[in-house]
């Protein structure tokens, strides 16, 4: 949880410093590190019994799904849909994970063969 919430904090700094708004992406940032603390201290206990593979998964697609339109919006780029072009990043990132899950999966067992 520390390291997701680290890496909100170095994304949301470095999108802000982009263009001059070091101020409120520090004061941005800060909040997303309370918040994801305390979700994560909250959701202790129901989080405990999801696979730890299952959640590293589903925090890899989210967050580079996030990165990607962050990064982008640091540099302006003009989404189409705006923010809810971060969806579609999250569902293309997606599906290319599940497709290289299953070639290696695949494969690992060609070579087991």
């Amino acid at each position: 949880m520390v390291l997701e919430g680290l890496e909100v904090v170095f994304i949301v700094i470095a999108v802000g410093a982009g263009r001059g708004l070091i101020i409120p992406a520090s004061i941005g940032a800060i909040a997303a590190c309370v918040l994801v603390a305390g979700v994560g201290f909250a959701a202790r206990h129901p989080l405990a019994r999801v696979p730890e593979n299952t959640l590293k998964f589903a925090v890899g697609v989210m967050l580079s799904a996030f990165g990607v339109f962050w990064i982008g919006e640091g540099i302006g780029v003009p989404w189409p849909g705006e923010d809810m072009a971060i969806i579609a990043f999250a569902a293309l990132f997606l599906l290319v994970a599940l497709v290289a899950v299953a070639l290696a999966r695949r494969r690992g067992t060609e070579a087991l063969r």
